[in-house]
């Protein structure tokens, strides 16, 4: 669920939807095919520019419109919803988090709702210890659990949205799916679901594989009998790649977007985040959870998309991965 920079591969037939002509679409496919025979089932690459036409190229074992986990990207739902309600007059961004729900963290009468948007709260990253991201614990549990450890300060922590969604639903008294729901309508998101359990219909399927020394290695797993409860708030919701580029397109045209992005001395929003890339930086979120990875990155009018149904990567595949994706962006 954690920021990452590389994402994409895939095997099999190849599903297009481009023009012949057009150079940097099939460097980009001829780079897909070589990630497919490094031996990742899927990849899916979207991009779109201005008003142009979509370009989607698949690879292997998805499809267009086939839905994924986009694990951490997540966090750029839940930023709009807690804006909204903020526009709303039911929560502050400068309340502190004991407000809403006290004893809910340490510190929690100092530490504000806008600490856990923009990562400046200091919380211990539960995803950093892997019993507590593989598991099937409570957010509350996850949330007092890390409660124990050392802060640090400024650290992009999955944690922190955590305690944002559980500050949500107290704020509204609904649950975090039926407000994430809101969301999805609001923006005409028809494929879009938040799915802390088993996925609901078919998807695009994830796979990991072990570490060992900090490097990927054995075979692949499929992930689907899985749950993503430990994600919730920071990771759980599944979407297509045309609902992340319609997203992420209409929020960074509308004021709420404008708010969310960070300013120009900061890496972090609220629920965006500021990449570098050969072409100038790039603003939107990375993710990975259950064996998938996703990229949004967005820079003008321009919006990449790509996901890949392995994780984590191999360094040869990481490396290849980054390439692809900057040359998908910046042409």
């Amino acid at each position: 669920m954690g920021l990452v920079v590389a994402v994409i591969v895939g095997v099999g037939t190849a599903a297009l939807a481009l023009r012949a002509d057009d150079q940097t679409t099939e460097a980009v496919g001829t780079m897909a095919d070589e990630l497919v025979a490094s031996g990742i089932p899927a990849v899916l690459v979207r991009v779109r520019d201005g008003d142009g036409e979509p370009v989607e190229l698949t690879r292997g074992d998805a499809s267009v419109g086939d839905r994924f986990r986009v694990g951490s990207v997540t966090k750029t739902f839940v930023a709009a919803l807690a804006l909204t309600l903020v526009d709303g007059g039911r929560l502050g961004l400068d309340d502190p988090v004991d407000r809403h729900v006290f004893g809910l963290l340490r510190e929690g009468d100092r530490i504000v709702v806008r600490d856990l948007l923009d990562h400046t709260a200091g919380l211990f990253d539960y995803t950093s210890v892997r019993e507590l991201r593989d598991g099937e614990r409570s957010p509350r549990d996850l949330v007092d659990l890390t409660n124990t450890q050392d802060r640090n300060p400024g650290a992009y922590s999955s944690t922190n949205y955590l305690a944002l969604g559980l500050v949500l639903e107290a704020v509204s008294g609904q649950s975090l799916g039926e407000l994430l729901q809101d969301v999805f309508t609001r923006f005409r998101l028809e494929s879009t679901t938040f799915e802390p359990d088993q996925v609901r219909g078919p998807y695009l399927h994830g796979h990991e594989r072990a570490l060992r020394d900090g490097i990927a290695t054995g075979r692949l797993r499929d992930t689907a009998a899985r749950t993503a409860r430990s994600a919730w708030a920071a990771g759980a919701v599944v979407s297509t790649a045309a609902d992340l580029e319609r997203f992420f397109t209409r929020l960074l045209a509308s004021d709420l977007g404008r708010r969310m992005t960070p300013p120009a001395s900061s890496r972090f929003g609220l629920g965006l985040v500021r990449f570098q890339t050969p072409c100038g930086p790039a603003v939107g979120h990375t993710g990975n959870v259950l064996g998938t990875v996703t990229v949004v990155w967005t820079r003008g009018d321009r919006v990449l998309v790509a996901a890949a149904n392995v994780f984590p990567l191999t360094p040869d595949q990481e490396v290849a991965f980054q390439r692809l994706l900057e040359r998908a962006f910046c042409g």
